[in-house]
């Protein structure tokens, strides 16, 4: 249903709202740009938005922080509601990380990173811990960046500078649109596994936008899927998502690449498996090759491969946390675990 919250459990567990959508709508001349959104952001999550052009994704992040002011409808940040706070001092407590980052270009590494500290009158002193602890952090030694100037840095290293920048005053909610869209592939793939773990280990609930739904999939705890309007058409953790789409739309939107998906988002389960070899030592040179249970499928399907070429009959072995065999894993389980992840009775991932 258009603007229903969906109340999926994601990796997070659940927990205390971040940031509420409640009926928000936004209109432009007649244009309804988000119709009747309600949704929750959890706290500590990473809650990605994704959906085609268009559909009101940015429009509805930019209302976070009153860079869009919505036209009906409320939006509720801890326990305030976001139009009855001064706007400035809203975006001050709110980090905000966009594609092109936006770095003041007359301005060093180490003065973007002091921004918002600066404009609350931070001392020097604790701005510059601030700034070192930062950077070191992104993954940016300070005695080498903090003095360049944004034209010297690669398009990875100012997106780095950027996320510093919205971190500096540890805000409690962090906005990002479209954060790594410039960045090179590879350069994009090390970024996001990054900002994966830096996320985890500072627990900042970041509510990001996307276009693309491997990124969407790959670092969400939890994906919306939007269609036109802002509508909802799924909310669910990533594996959810690209094994059981809720509608055509999501469907549409997972594509052909569901499979390769999967495989990289699902885990290898004992329903999954061949019976064990009759007799088998893991200490044994010739014990042949081994996974573990609870591999990722895409390892496991790597390592068929290996086997299949090898010696022995093309299947795995599969080891327990402590060294003990469940029983092996071909071809077949690897069916059989996509066939799980599709089935829908299958409840949530």
């Amino acid at each position: 249903m258009a603007g229903a919250e969906q109340t999926t459990t994601g990796r997070d567990g659940g927990g205390a709202v971040a940031i509420r959508f409640d009926a928000v709508r936004k209109e432009y001349a007649g244009s309804v740009a988000v119709d009747d959104l309600s949704l929750a952001v959890r706290e500590h999550e990473l809650l990605v938005l994704v959906g085609p052009s268009g559909c009101g994704k940015s429009t509805t992040l930019r209302m976070a922080n009153r860079l869009v002011e919505p036209t009906a409808g409320r939006i509720v940040l801890g326990e305030e509601d976001v139009t009855d706070v001064d706007p400035v001092a809203l975006r001050r407590r709110i980090g905000y990380v966009i594609q092109n980052v936006g770095l003041f270009p007359h301005r060093t590494v180490a003065q973007n990173v002091a921004t918002v500290p600066s404009l609350l009158g931070w001392d020097r002193r604790r701005t510059r811990d601030r700034v070192a602890e930062l950077l070191t952090l992104v993954g940016l030694d300070p005695a080498r960046y903090a003095t360049r100037w944004p034209h010297e840095l690669s398009g990875g290293e100012r997106q780095r500078v950027g996320v510093a920048r919205a971190l500096a005053t540890d805000p409690p909610v962090l906005l990002m649109d479209e954060p790594f869209g410039a960045v090179d592939p590879v350069g994009r793939a090390r970024l996001q596994q990054e900002f994966i773990r830096l996320q985890r280990d500072l627990g900042t609930t970041v509510m990001m936008v996307t276009h693309d739904i491997d990124e969407a999939v790959r670092m969400a705890d939890r994906v919306v899927v939007l269609s036109h309007g802002a509508r909802v058409e799924q909310l669910a953790p990533p594996l959810e998502v690209v094994a059981r789409p809720a509608s055509p739309a999501v469907a549409d939107l997972v594509g052909r690449g569901r499979t390769a998906r999967l495989l990289a988002l699902g885990r290898l389960e004992r329903v999954d498996l061949d019976d064990a070899p009759f007799r088998f030592d893991a200490s044994s040179p010739a014990a042949g090759p081994t996974v573990r249970l609870g591999a990722e499928l895409g390892d496991v399907v790597a390592a068929l491969t290996d086997a299949v070429a090898g010696p022995g009959d093309g299947s795995l072995v599969v080891l327990d946390e402590t060294g003990g065999v469940v029983g092996a894993a071909s071809a077949g389980s690897i069916v059989r675990a996509l066939h799980r992840l599709t089935a829908a009775d299958s409840g949530a991932a």
